[in-house]
Order: C-alpha cells, then sequence, then structure tokens
C-alpha cells in the first residue's frame, strides 16, 4: 500500500501520495496525495494493477504518447485516468462515479498536462468510434460474469488495441483470461498484486465483444 514516505517506483511510472518523488529516479511522476481520502478507495479497487499494466508505456518516447488514446471505466477508473493524464497521453476519456469527479478534476487541473480529458457519467455517452489505443474495465474484486460488460469499451477500441481488465480476484485470474481468450483476446500482461489481479491483451475480433 502507499504510505506518505514510500513511493512505488513501476517501470518509468514512480506513484506517490507526495507532490514529488523525483529523488526516487527518474521517469513520470504521478502525486497522488491532491485526491485526499478517496485515494484509498481508488488503490483497493486495484488502481495499482491499473498503473502497473499501464506502465511500459511510460518508457515511449513523448511524441508517441501524445499520440495515445485512452478509456477507462468502473472503480479505480479515476487512477488510471489520472495516470494516462501523467503520461501525457494525447486523449483520456472516463466513466466516473459522481464521487469521484471532483478529486479527479482536481488532480488533472494541478498536473496542467495538454491532455484532452473528457469525463462521462455513462460509457453510453462517450463518442462512438474505434480510435482507442488502450480501454480499462475496473472489476473491483468480483468475477466479470460475462465479458459482455466489456463491450462498449472494446467497440471503442481501436486495431490492435489492448483491452485491460483490472481489479479482478487473483484466485480467479485464469478463468477470467480463459474466458477472455475463447472471445479472442490474445495475451500481452497479468499481474497480481493484494490479493487482485490484471490482464491485458490485444483482440482478434472485437465484434466477439459485441
Amino acid at each position: 500500500m502507499l504510505s506518505l514516505d514510500s513511493p512505488l517506483q513501476l517501470g518509468n511510472l514512480c506513484l506517490s501520495r507526495q507532490q514529488s518523488c523525483a529523488e526516487q529516479g527518474s521517469g513520470i511522476e504521478v502525486p497522488l496525495g491532491p485526491a485526499g481520502d478517496l485515494l484509498e478507495e481508488w488503490i483497493a479497487a486495484g488502481g495499482l494493477l491499473a498503473a502497473q499494466a499501464m506502465a511500459p508505456g511510460a518508457a515511449w518516447p513523448l511524441a508517441v504518447r501524445q499520440g495515445l488514446s485512452f478509456l477507462a471505466m468502473g472503480p479505480g477508473a479515476a487512477m488510471a485516468a489520472y495516470i494516462a493524464v501523467c503520461m501525457e497521453a494525447g486523449k483520456v476519456e472516463v466513466v466516473l462515479h459522481p464521487n469521484d469527479v471532483d478529486a479527479f478534476q482536481h488532480l488533472v487541473t494541478l498536473r496542467q498536462s495538454s491532455t484532452e480529458v473528457q469525463i462521462f457519467k455513462r460509457i453510453d455517452d462517450a463518442p462512438d468510434g474505434a480510435f482507442h489505443n488502450m480501454v480499462a474495465l475496473g472489476c473491483d474484486g468480483q468475477i466479470p460474469q460475462s465479458l459482455q460488460e466489456a463491450a462498449p469499451l472494446v467497440k471503442r477500441m481501436r486495431t490492435e488495441g489492448q483491452l485491460l481488465l483490472y481489479g479482478v480476484p487473483a484466485t480467479a485470474i485464469k478463468e477470467v483470461f480463459d474466458r477472455a481468450a475463447q472471445k479472442g483476446m490474445s495475451l500481452r500482461a497479468m499481474g497480481v498484486r493484494d490479493g487482485l489481479a490484471f490482464v491485458c491483451g490485444s483482440l482478434e475480433h472485437r465484434n466477439h465483444f459485441g
């Protein structure tokens, strides 16, 4: 768990409650302290797993990152979307619970990023079109009963984009991946932290989730 005096380095991402963790090493700083009490909820929902899955992209050149588009929904989505903002992604769209909106907007304002950010109440409000490089679904410790719930995200993902499922129970990660593989997912990465897990991969056929 993050603490005030122990930043977490994930590849080129440096996550901390502090305003700066530059002394911990090079990379992209992700100061999370201004999120206040909500940070604990985002972490408990699997936000650190989203960070772990997104970390490889933080090593890409800025010009590449500025050409990326990211979409997230579900518990912990505010944290995932803010990480994408810190990475200077060109466009970030996120479906947020009303309780998360103010804290997320505060973080984004403090960051002063050039990222275009849009917040939605429902996924149906997000623009149609398959243009996102990564789409992320927070599962909050639950096993998705049907990957149908990922369908609205998948249809907004570009060809060779990546689907990220984070916050699933670690004990069920094989079951979740097997379901996704049956729908055409090719595994890119998976990881486990504090009893939760993520799985991330590209899709051969997006319409299998429809």
